[in-house]
């Protein structure tokens, strides 16, 4: 393990920490915001910054894996972790959806080592995407496509798919340009933004039409695939 390494596991965790901090901070405070949202979203704030990790084995063992098992616990019962925030959030909305979270972070570690942009952008697919769609289809949602669903709120995971996918674009790039990320530099087969637009369309049809928590598997790992196919 580098210096690197090291470093990038800090800030990953000052990530987890800050977002669990933030809802806790919101609920205490009264918001009418859903604190779940809050953790979602912010946790998936690490995709900019694991690029820093020098193998794949370090994120595994240090970040994904021990997060898996944090949250399969949180969402039992009768035991510490269940009594716990995390495990207060874990069992608000679908009961597995934080868990399914962390699981296909570890399966895009463990299958995506050559494809980290692909992986990227399936990352923030499940985290901005997915979130804020939800976010705005619960204040915004007035024509439902089917039960849960809106055409605003699917309309919401494709706007900021794009914006966020093409934000992960732009930083892997500049990494690159200055040297610190060679494998960042924009290698698609179609211009970025148009690889950005696949991403938000693929992951509004697959969350529209993915029942539960299951979005937070099929989202990431259908958005991966397509960009995947798309040379990144």
């Amino acid at each position: 393990m580098e210096t690197q390494d090291i470093v990038a596991l800090v800030l990953v965790y000052a990530i987890i920490v800050a977002s669990l901090g933030a809802s806790l901070y919101l609920e205490r405070r009264g918001s009418k915001i859903d604190t779940r949202k809050v953790v979602h979203i912010g946790v998936g704030n690490f995709v900019f910054v694991w690029w820093m990790f020098t193998e794949g084995w370090v994120m595994l063992v240090f970040f994904t894996i021990p997060f898996a098992v944090l949250l399969f616990f949180a969402m039992l019962k009768g035991n510490a972790l269940s009594r716990s925030k995390l495990g207060e959030i874990s069992n608000q909305g679908h009961k597995t959806g934080l868990f399914f979270y962390a699981v296909t972070i570890t399966i895009l570690v463990l299958l995506c080592p050559d494809h980290w942009t692909a992986a990227s952008i399936g990352v923030v697919a499940m985290t901005y995407g997915d979130g804020f769609g939800s976010v705005i289809g619960r204040r915004f949602g007035k024509h439902r496509i089917r039960e849960g669903k809106s055409l605003e709120g699917s309309l919401g995971v494709l706007a900021t798919t794009f914006l966020a996918a093409m934000a992960v674009v732009l930083l892997f790039g500049y990494l690159a340009s200055i040297g610190w990320y060679p494998a960042g530099a924009y290698n698609g087969s179609v211009p970025a933004p148009v690889a950005c637009l696949v991403a938000g369309g693929v992951a509004a049809a697959v969350e529209a039409a993915c029942s539960g928590s299951y979005d937070n598997l099929a989202v990431p790992l259908s958005v991966t695939l397509a960009m995947v196919l798309l040379g990144l």
